[in-house]
């Protein structure tokens, strides 16, 4: 059978996980008591309040990234290198594959942006006219008829993606 811990210890642990202290930290203070002993009072003295996410923390502050995130949509930083300058002049130094993966985490997606011909309120009125007019053709009557797209066809690599 397992031996009761006193009172005392059990109300200076209670105190410590009030002040939030790790379990390796009060473990250091009272090497007798296991994680599932600290786990079990905490549950029983705080109830079932979370606990801090461990890890690392992060170097860029959530109000710089609702800035970052806010001027990249509307287009004040241009990609990644552009938060990289951002973040320099603000004195935080991070590599590109961690300035990404922020962006990911804010929901922003790398992929091409597509470009839309913009049409205005004549040019409707003559593609309508134009349509009406040879809305009877046939698949016959529309193999005479030539278009060209003007696509552009890159023989090396890409021009690069940008997020949004």
């Amino acid at each position: 059978m397992v031996r009761p811990i006193s009172t005392e210890v059990q109300n200076s642990i209670k105190l410590l996980l009030i002040e939030g202290l790790s379990y390796s930290a009060i473990q250091k203070m009272y090497p007798n008591v296991g994680l599932s002993t600290l786990s079990r009072y905490k549950r029983k003295f705080l109830g079932d309040s979370t606990s801090p996410k461990g890890g690392k923390q992060s170097k860029i502050s959530t109000q710089t990234r609702n800035y970052i995130a806010k001027n990249f949509q509307n287009g004040s930083l241009n990609g990644p290198k552009g938060v990289q300058s951002y973040l320099l002049t603000h004195g935080i130094e991070m590599f590109l594959r961690g300035i990404r993966h922020v962006l990911k985490s804010e929901g922003f997606k790398a992929r091409r942006k597509v470009k839309t011909n913009f049409v205005n309120t004549t040019n409707k009125r003559k593609r309508f006219a134009w349509v009406k007019k040879y809305q009877h053709y046939t698949v016959d009557d529309w193999r005479k008829w030539g278009f060209s797209d003007e696509t552009r066809i890159n023989m090396w690599g890409s021009d690069g993606k940008s997020y949004y």
